[in-house]
């Protein structure tokens, strides 16, 4: 659970953080801090019940200069009208204590009894283990099993093509990378250029522009998100290395004309028109891959998360992006292959 409440008349906020039933977090901290708490996450499995009230640095959406989770990390978002902890009452078990009252309580400055004669035990439990295994034991033969020969799975070099990241997961995490770099003091995010590697692992390279803020602010930021940043003659870059999302591999081989015709129309419920080019066709050994291209007409964040949206259990790979980012919204093209027979 995470509950944000902006404190009246103050650039600061109260924030709360409850994981696996223990209170991670809790105090008041400077709005634009707030951030730098929360980016521990994005690499962790969460289900987060979020709350807040007022103008606080966390949104539900990829906004500018707020902080959003991946839609997997949300169990619920709620906009609360009213502020909650001045309504909260006081329990006194909660209230503070004595440091000595405390400490004799966890058994600080106590002698510890039930400690040493468990330890005691440990040891002589230890010694007789140790003089069991010292102890020469007759040799048992060996027995050795002639293994079965593999039987040929004609699906399998289509799951092996499958088991890249799902299109939708990987845009889902570019845009959670992208909402990080907005919230870098000072900089902004100019192009996003995806790469699919080798070993099926993603990487986005961010081109940044600064509006007068030093570099070394850049540096500082790039290291708390897990970002390396690159200087070239081209600009400044911030380099970002995806997660390997695997997919579960299919049962049976979908043909192409399906895959294309149902892509087309999950599009048109988003960006209506003529935004999906059909490449070239090559052959594989068990099915064929058709290369295919978004057109994206300068769109929102909010719409490029709901094209990502569109690709969801469709046989589809994320190969190439390149997007420009003008006020916010974006630009370009998306290179997708669709792998069916």
């Amino acid at each position: 659970m995470i509950y944000c409440e902006a404190i009246p008349n103050t650039a600061e906020a109260i924030l709360v953080i409850v994981k696996s039933g223990s209170v991670y977090l809790d105090g008041s901290f400077p709005l634009d801090s707030i951030p730098e708490e929360l980016v521990v996450f994005i690499s962790q499995q969460n289900n987060f019940n979020i709350y807040i009230h007022g103008d606080v640095p966390i949104s539900e959406l990829p906004l500018e200069g707020k902080f959003s989770f991946d839609a997997s990390s949300v169990a619920s978002f709620t906009v609360l009208d009213e502020p909650l902890f001045p309504k909260l009452p006081t329990v006194k078990s909660f209230q503070l204590q004595l440091v000595d009252t405390v400490l004799k309580a966890q058994g600080i400055g106590v002698l510890p009894t039930k400690q040493i004669i468990i330890g005691a035990i440990l040891l002589i439990l230890a010694w007789l283990g140790w003089s069991y295994l010292m102890t020469p034991t007759e040799e048992q033969p060996i027995l050795i099993q002639t293994p079965f020969a593999p039987v040929e799975d004609g699906l399998q070099q289509y799951k092996d093509a499958l088991t890249t990241p799902g299109a939708d997961l990987q845009i889902e995490a570019i845009l959670r990378k992208l909402s990080l770099v907005y919230t870098i003091p000072g900089w902004k995010p100019e192009t996003i250029d995806y790469i699919l590697n080798a070993d099926n692992t993603g990487t986005i390279r961010i081109l940044v522009s600064s509006s007068g803020v030093k570099i070394e602010t850049l540096f500082r930021w790039a290291k708390k998100l897990e970002a390396t940043t690159e200087i070239s003659p081209k600009g400044i870059f911030l380099n970002f290395n995806l997660l390997y999302y695997k997919r579960v591999p299919p049962e049976s081989i979908i043909p192409l004309d399906q895959i294309i015709g149902k892509l087309i129309d999950n599009l048109s419920n988003v960006i209506p028109g003529n935004n999906l080019q059909l490449g070239a066709i090559s052959a594989k050994k068990n099915y064929s891959e058709a290369s295919l291209i978004i057109t994206l007409p300068n769109v929102s964040p909010s719409t490029f998360n709901l094209i990502g949206k569109q690709l969801r259990g469709l046989p589809l790979t994320l190969s190439k992006m390149f997007l420009k980012i003008d006020e916010g919204n974006m630009s370009g093209s998306i290179n997708l292959k669709a792998l069916g027979n």
